[in-house]
């Protein structure tokens, strides 16, 4: 055994902090790498001709949100749209390739064309003429969710309805108010959030496992634990988060919620969900990497107990099903 492997021994002995191992090291700084050209493209393109004024936003105001987004993942708003499919591909890829992220936006930006990997597409000329800044500012502020202001960017959801408009699945044309439900992928069906990760090009596979009563609980809990290579979607009854955490969704607690698992210590599982709440003393770092359980204040998720016996709870209605999104990075 060498000096190294000694090391790693010991600091993998109970108790202690689990090394990093080689392929973890090279993702993170593989996405630390894609940060960093991502803020300078950012850059660059402010000071191009390239930037004016479109979807009633400022080049400056743009540039700085998707600036935030780009070193801040989870501080990602689905602004109260049922979107939450799109909000979780969304975040997962900001943390994983943040400048493929933002070649997608500045397109979007200014041309209304939808560019992501294999995602591609046109918004109608109704959307980019939609003022959601001005519209957001007037609809979300009547009913803010449990008496608090809603966290809403015009630019999330810019990215949102650019996923949402894309000539994929026969969707409809998006123009941009709230309350066209039709614009919500049916969750009942996962096929379209697996193309969608899949067609991003980040991602070698995306398997949909159904969580059944018959699994043993070792088998549930590996199947909700992301890691550096694997990305973990979980899908199930809005009443699991909303009893687990005591959080009030946006809409109401019938239906389903799907969610990125972001973190899992055997006992809680940390989940980011609409963008808008506080993590609290996760050990989760802006940019999605785990740092020292003594940072808190991340902006967007949740963290609640791992409820296995109400996951693997036998379903009468095929929609109450739970279900584990995997999602397997390309080699780094």
């Amino acid at each position: 055994m060498t000096t190294m492997d000694m090391i790693i021994a010991l600091l993998n002995l109970p108790g202690q902090v689990p090394a990093e191992t080689p392929e973890a090291r090279t993702r993170r700084f593989l996405e630390s790498g894609s940060r960093s050209s991502a803020i300078d493209t950012i850059d660059a393109w402010l000071q191009s001709p390239s930037a004016k004024k479109e979807w009633h936003m400022e080049p400056d105001a743009f540039a700085a949100r998707l600036k935030v987004l780009v070193e801040a993942p989870y501080k990602l708003a689905q602004s109260g749209y049922p979107w939450c499919t799109y909000a979780s591909v969304l975040m997962c890829l900001l943390r994983r390739a943040p400048s493929d992220v933002v070649d997608y936006a500045l397109k979007l930006y200014n041309t209304g064309k939808i560019g992501l990997g294999r995602i591609t597409g046109e918004v109608s000329s109704d959307l980019r003429d939609f003022d959601v800044a001005r519209y957001l500012r007037r609809e979300l502020s009547k009913k803010p969710p449990n008496g608090e202001t809603h966290y809403a960017q015009p630019v999330d959801v810019m990215l949102m309805a650019g996923l949402c408009s894309r000539e994929m699945n026969d969707f409809i044309e998006f123009d941009g108010p709230i309350d066209d439900f039709r614009a919500a992928p049916p969750i009942d069906d996962l096929t379209p959030t697996k193309n969608l990760m899949l067609a991003s090009g980040i991602y070698e596979s995306v398997t949909a496992t159904k969580i059944n009563p018959s699994d043993t609980d070792a088998a549930v809990q590996a199947l909700v634990a992301p890691s550096s290579e694997q990305d973990i979607l979980l899908v199930a009854p809005m009443s699991y988060f909303v009893d687990g955490r005591n959080f009030v969704p946006r809409f109401n607690k019938i239906g389903r919620h799907i969610v990125p698992v972001v973190g899992n210590d055997g006992t809680r599982l940390t989940f980011w969900s609409w963008g808008d709440q506080p993590i609290t003393s996760l050990g989760i770092a802006d940019d999605g990497s785990v740092a020292p359980p003594t940072l808190d204040g991340v902006t967007g998720g949740y963290f609640m107990g791992i409820n296995i016996p109400k996951l693997k709870e036998t379903v009468t209605d095929s929609k109450a099903s739970r279900w584990v999104i995997t999602a397997t990075l390309k080699p780094a």
